[in-house]
């Protein structure tokens, strides 16, 4: 019994003609016959009945009908665990803040890439990703302001990513020319990951600016809809907001902010199986950001 007399029995009975079976299996007619009459020889039972050109199935052939999907469903998965077994395995790590843009073009160049198996997991913070990276955890990471200098890793800076102010339509700085830290003074920041080293950059910038009150969400994508729903401002990376398609939220430069280093590098493994791969999501990467 082998995959090609199952998949003929099975074409059989979607047509119930052993012709148009043959025509569609791009074989003849008594290549389609000689394979069932092995088939039942196998299993010692007569699985279609004649009918002029009609093949109806007998009581043995029901029963079989069953068994002969469930065994070729179980062989081609069998196939493609075992072929899938061998492609490229990369764990890639992203510093969170990134918008669903920037994600998706990753994945999608991750697509584009035949026989490769890939797993990609938002980090908790770049210094975190840094030390997953070196510890085994990941193949590929993507941070902020944080790499290795170790020889068997290659780490790139791939560009920066300014600091932005974003603000509801109908915010008091929505029109504002020129936004200063100052103008933030009685203002609710929402904000996130502030415990991280960039944070830290920005409430330098913000030392002595009276009335700013402080609510810390759980992701960017809270963040702009917070903020979009027309409660306080927030502090975020332009490649988090780059896909705002609605005109609920405004993105502006702020004096002083918006030049604290922010840079994003892209480190992995040195391997040669995922070399090729990586740099195409490398490649893909940077042209986001050159077509933002």
């Amino acid at each position: 019994m082998d995959t090609i007399q199952l998949e003929t029995f099975l074409k059989i009975i979607e047509h119930k003609n052993f012709s148009k079976a043959a025509e569609i299996l791009n074989v003849t007619q008594p290549t389609v016959t000689a394979r069932i009459k092995k088939l039942e020889e196998e299993l010692c039972c007569t699985l279609f009945e004649r009918e002029g050109k009609n093949a109806n199935l007998t009581k043995e052939g029901q029963i079989f009908i069953e068994y002969a999907s469930s065994i070729l469903t179980y062989m081609n998965h069998s196939k493609e665990a075992t072929s899938s077994s061998n492609f490229p395995k990369i764990r890639v790590g992203i510093a969170p803040g990134f918008s669903y843009s920037f994600i998706s073009d990753l994945i999608s160049s991750i697509i584009s890439i035949d026989k490769l198996d890939v797993s990609i997991f938002e980090g908790k913070d770049s210094g975190l990703l840094n030390e997953q990276l070196v510890n085994g955890e990941f193949d590929l990471v993507i941070t902020r302001n944080f790499y290795t200098n170790r020889s068997d890793f290659i780490s790139e800076h791939l560009f920066d990513d300014k600091l932005v102010l974003i603000c509801g339509k109908n915010h008091r700085l929505a029109h504002k020319k020129n936004v200063k830290p100052s103008d933030l003074q009685g203002e609710t920041l929402i904000c996130y990951q502030r415990h991280t080293p960039l944070w830290t950059a920005i409430e330098q910038q913000l030392v002595g600016i009276s009335g700013i009150k402080r609510i810390e969400v759980g992701n960017n994508e809270m963040l702009k809809s917070v903020v979009g729903s027309g409660i306080g401002i927030g502090i975020t990376t332009f490649l988090g907001v780059d896909d705002v398609k609605t005109n609920n939220i405004i993105v502006k430069d702020i004096k002083g902010i918006e030049n604290i280093p922010n840079k994003v590098h892209v480190q992995y493994r040195k391997n040669p199986l995922i070399e090729q791969p990586v740099k195409k999501m490398i490649y893909s990467i940077i042209n986001h950001e050159i077509d933002k």
